[in-house]
C-alpha cells in the first residue's frame, strides 16, 4: 500500500520535469507609441500595421531565440498619444514603467518626441523613431535611433529636384506651426538661400487644427510662385491645397508628407505633387516587392513610407534580442555594438555616436492614377 503514494509522487515529479522542458519561454514585448486616436489616427495605423507584420512573421517562423537557446515569441503594447505631446509623454512613461517592454517604437510627431527623450534614456531602452526634425538626434541622447531619414536630408533632396530638375525661378513656403512644421521652414530657407541663392517669393503659416486656409491661399495665390513648398502635417496640408486649387493656383504643390493618407484626403488634387519620402511602395527592388505583398495580404491597403519604419524596427530588435538578450540594456549595448543592419529600406548604420541610422531619400511625384513615382533619388 505505501507503493501507491510514493508512485504517484514520482509520476507527478516527471511530469513536472516534462511540463518545464516543453512549456513555451517567457514573450518578449516590443512596445509602440502613435496616434491611435484622432484626426491622425491612420498615422498610428500604418506605424502599428507594419510592426504586427514583422511580429507575425518572426512568430511564425519560431520566434526569437536568445543566448540563452531559449525560443521567445514576441508581442507589441500599443499606447496612444493621441498627437498631443503631453499625452505621448505619459504613454511614454507607461512604457518605460512596464518591466516587460524591453525596447520601443515611436512617436511619429517631432513635437511629441523632442521633449519625451529623457524617458527612454533614463530607462536605458533602445527607442526607435519615425520622426524626421534633424533635432531629435541633435541632443546627445544615446538610446535614440531614427528609423529614416531625417528633415535636413529631405528638404536638401527636394531643393535639389526643384532648382535642378524642374528649374523653378520663384518658390513659396507655408507650414504649420508646429515643432516640425518650423524646422522644415529653417532648413529650407537655408537650403534654397545656400546653395541655390532663392529667396521665397511669400511665406505662410497656420495654426495645427485650422481647417479655414482661405486667407494663407490667398496670399499664396497673390505671390504665384512656380513651386509651394509646405511642411506639416497631413490634414492641414490638403486643404490648402484644395483651396489652392479653387483659387485658380497652378503651381507645383511640393509637400513632405506626400503619402497614402495624404492622398486620401486631397484625392484628385494630389495629381503632380512632388514630395520626399524615405520609402515608397512603387519602388521596384525585391525586398519592397515582397513586403509590400505580404502586407496587402494581411491589411488589404498598401503600406505607406511609416510601415517600413516599424516593420523593420521590430525586425531590428528582434536580431539584437537574439544577439545580446532580453533585457533592456543588452537590446541598446546589441544594437550599438552591430556597424550595419540590412533591411527593406536599406542598409543603416548603427553605433555609438550616431542617432541618425539611414540616409534612404526619394522623391516621389503622383500620376493621374495617383500613383507615387520615383521621379529622383538622392541615395
Amino acid at each position: 500500500m505505501k507503493l501507491l503514494p510514493r508512485l504517484v509522487t514520482v509520476c507527478l515529479a516527471t511530469f513536472a520535469l516534462l511540463y518545464l522542458s516543453v512549456a513555451p519561454a517567457q514573450t518578449i514585448k516590443l512596445g509602440l507609441v502613435g496616434i491611435m486616436t484622432g484626426p491622425n489616427a491612420q498615422n498610428g495605423e500604418f506605424c502599428r500595421n507594419g510592426a504586427m507584420l514583422a511580429i507575425d512573421e518572426i512568430n511564425r517562423a519560431g520566434g526569437v531565440k536568445t543566448p540563452d537557446g531559449k525560443s521567445h515569441q514576441l508581442a507589441l503594447e500599443v499606447v496612444d498619444d493621441q498627437g498631443k505631446p503631453d499625452v505621448g509623454l505619459n504613454a511614454i512613461r507607461r512604457l518605460a514603467s512596464d518591466d516587460g517592454v524591453v525596447a520601443f517604437m515611436g512617436p511619429d510627431f517631432t513635437g511629441i518626441t523632442l521633449p519625451s527623450l529623457f524617458v527612454g534614456e533614463e530607462a536605458g531602452m533602445a527607442q526607435i523613431t519615425s520622426s524626421i526634425g534633424a533635432q531629435v538626434t541633435a541632443q546627445g541622447q544615446k538610446h535614440i535611433l531614427r528609423g529614416r531619414s531625417n528633415d535636413q536630408m529631405w528638404m536638401a533632396a527636394l531643393v535639389d529636384y526643384i532648382a535642378k530638375t524642374m528649374n523653378a525661378k520663384t518658390v513659396g513656403l507655408s507650414f504649420t506651426n508646429v515643432e516640425l512644421g518650423r524646422s522644415g521652414r529653417d532648413v529650407a530657407v537655408k537650403a534654397l538661400q545656400d546653395t541655390y541663392k532663392i529667396k521665397p517669393v511669400v511665406e505662410v503659416s497656420h495654426a495645427f487644427g485650422d481647417r479655414d486656409l482661405t486667407a494663407s491661399a490667398a496670399k499664396i495665390v497673390t505671390a504665384n510662385p512656380e513651386v509651394l513648398i509646405n511642411w506639416g502635417t497631413q490634414i492641414e496640408a490638403a486643404l490648402l491645397l484644395r483651396t489652392l486649387r479653387q483659387l485658380g493656383w497652378k503651381g507645383t504643390f511640393a509637400f513632405n508628407a506626400a503619402d497614402d493618407i495624404f492622398v486620401n484626403l486631397a484625392k484628385e488634387n494630389a495629381v503632380g505633387v512632388v514630395g520626399p519620402q524615405n520609402w515608397v511602395w512603387s519602388k521596384a527592388d525585391e525586398g519592397s516587392r515582397t513586403f509590400v505583398a505580404a502586407y496587402e495580404a494581411k491589411y488589404g491597403n498598401k503600406p505607406s513610407p511609416h510601415s517600413i519604419v516599424y516593420y523593420d524596427g521590430v525586425k531590428m530588435y528582434a536580431d539584437a534580442i537574439a544577439k545580446g538578450g532580453s533585457s533592456r540594456s543588452a537590446v541598446l549595448t546589441a544594437l550599438k555594438t552591430t556597424p550595419l543592419w540590412k533591411g527593406v529600406q536599406g542598409t543603416y548604420k548603427l553605433d555609438d555616436k550616431v542617432g541618425d541610422t539611414i540616409a534612404a531619400t526619394v522623391i516621389i511625384q503622383y500620376d493621374t492614377k495617383l500613383t507615387p513615382n520615383v521621379v529622383f533619388n538622392a541615395n
